[in-house]
């Protein structure tokens, strides 16, 4: 899954700020010393999987394992708070005019968990490790352009990767959240790994609890608050209650339905923000009725996708249009507005031959909206002759099969470029609808080849139209995320990629 990848500032004003493809990339900001007043721990509530692990290589991705993974690991390059690519462990990252050998080189003087220093060689073991095709690692597929066997580490500060052919998005795929690096030196192993993220892990149990503590060697910005516990909850009620009842200070994944309520209770404060991240549906073209395009047009025009704003999201959301949007400067493509026409998607299921289909949507509710919207779909599509089941699992069920239900709510989070390989290519891991288009795949080497912005944007717009006219995936909304706070934690802050409540090291607690 996810990258079940949990991808607004005004929509608009956050997208345009966000994901310009080719971005001049800036330096992250110099170390500062910690240090606040008051409460020096935090402890944040989220849905919770049993199967998460601390090795950032771990097959599934949930919300709970992208929290974890936020605070211990980090990857060469970053997304900002804007969307902007930002150098992290990496300084610069060139490559020859041919753009097929780039040349890494690293910050100086990190530190590692275990006391060692962050060199070359713990970077092409990353990344060996990330693209072994024996591993078969879920989102391999972000970095398929590096030819494992012309990763050379020059010396301790300088790695260079002889990639397969010449890519020009390099700086921009290594900076999706799940393309961490970590170390097996000085102790650390495949299982425990080290990482040079800003806190360390005292303990951890999944689908419970992860405690954690401010590394003071850390060579960014040092945490404000001495301690973190990261607590894992079955169902998003849980979370509610919990920050309603002051068993956490924050809380991530809030139904909408219940923002209201918290919205005017004085004891808490809420972050909203525009942002990439949202759920969607996928409808598998290899399983049937989905591999008819006339029945997933059907499921399209059947949906009412203002009740949805409404009933779903309370609000916090806008109406989208059948592709993956939100996620790039590029304007969206000249595609018509899809709108309820019970009528015509009626038709559509006759002429398929399709009435009275009975099909399962899954999900494990994990992020808000989902269920909400799955009954919503659900009512809606019976109005046209389909049964649609909503079933929902716990997490770890839920991912253990991933990709491999014909029906399911997914989830998106990333720029487009990342979007693209992991949602629509052969193999993606996230291309839960086995997209395999011809005319797609080849735009999208044309994308990975360019480092023209205006280029760059006529192919998105031309792929987000093949999305539109014959994809899999439903698209209904683009939320809004909300973080729920108490009212003392300060320092939380709008984020285009929904980790408002993943990214502590400025908050304090006082």
């Amino acid at each position: 899954m996810t990258f079940r990848f949990r991808s607004r500032a005004g929509a608009r004003v956050a997208a345009v700020a966000a994901v310009a493809l080719s971005l001049s990339l800036v330096g992250c900001a110099p170390p500062s010393s910690g240090g606040g007043s008051g409460q020096t721990s935090i402890r944040v509530g989220m849905v919770g999987s049993t199967s998460d692990e601390v090795n950032p290589y771990q097959q599934q991705g949930s919300v709970s394992s992208d929290a974890l993974f936020k605070q211990v690991y980090e990857g060469l390059t970053a997304r900002d708070r804007t969307g902007k690519v930002v150098y992290v462990l990496a300084e610069s990252m060139e490559p020859n005019a041919a753009k097929d050998v780039w040349t890494i080189k690293l910050r100086k003087g990190v530190k590692l968990h275990n006391g060692e220093t962050f060199n070359a060689e713990d970077a092409a073991e990353s990344i060996k490790a990330m693209i072994d095709p024996k591993k078969a690692w879920a989102y391999a597929t972000n970095l398929d352009f590096v030819d494992a066997a012309g990763i050379e580490v020059v010396d301790e500060t300088t790695l260079k990767l002889k990639l397969k052919k010449p890519f020009g998005l390099v700086p921009e795929m290594f900076s999706m959240a799940r393309v961490n690096m970590r170390s097996v030196r000085g102790g650390a192993t495949v299982d425990k790994p080290s990482g040079t993220g800003p806190w360390t892990i005292d303990s951890f149990t999944p689908g419970q609890e992860a405690k954690l503590s401010k590394f003071t060697d850390y060579w960014g910005e040092k945490p404000k608050l001495d301690s973190l516990t990261l607590s894992f909850f079955t169902e998003q009620n849980a979370v509610t209650n919990a920050i309603r009842g002051g068993q956490i200070d924050v809380a991530q994944g809030i139904p909408f339905p219940e923002v209201p309520a918290l919205k005017g209770d004085p004891n808490l404060g809420l972050v909203v923000s525009d942002t990439a991240s949202y759920p969607l549906i996928a409808m598998s073209m290899k399983d049937k009725p989905f591999s008819d395009a006339k029945v997933r047009e059907a499921i399209r025009l059947s949906v009412d996708r203002e009740r949805i704003v409404k009933n779903a999201f309370g609000g916090y959301a806008t109406v989208a249009n059948d592709f993956i949007g939100k996620n790039s400067s590029c304007e969206p493509p000249k595609v018509p507005q899809r709108t309820q026409d019970l009528a015509k998607a009626k038709q559509l299921v006759a002429e398929a031959g399709v009435e009275g289909a009975q099909v399962e949507l899954v999900t494990d509710g994990a992020f808000p909206g989902m269920m909400e919207m799955a009954q919503l779909v659900a009512d809606d599509a019976a109005k046209v002759g389909i049964k649609i089941s909503v079933r929902k699992l716990d997490v770890a069920t839920f991912l253990d099969r991933w990709l491999d239900w014909p029906m399911f709510i997914s989830y998106t989070s990333s720029p487009y470029e990342i979007t693209a390989k992991g949602h629509f290519l052969p193999g993606g891991s996230e291309n839960g609808t086995h997209m395999d288009d011809p005319e797609y795949n080849t735009l999208a080497a044309e994308l990975y080849q360019t480092v023209d912005p205006a280029a760059q944007c006529t192919i998105i717009q031309q792929l987000q139209t093949i999305e539109h006219e014959r994809g899999g995936y439903l698209v209904p909304v683009y939320g809004q995320n909300i973080t729920v706070h108490r009212a003392n934690v300060k320092g939380l802050e709008k984020d285009l990629y929904g980790r408002t409540s993943f990214l502590l090291t400025g908050v304090t607690v006082g």
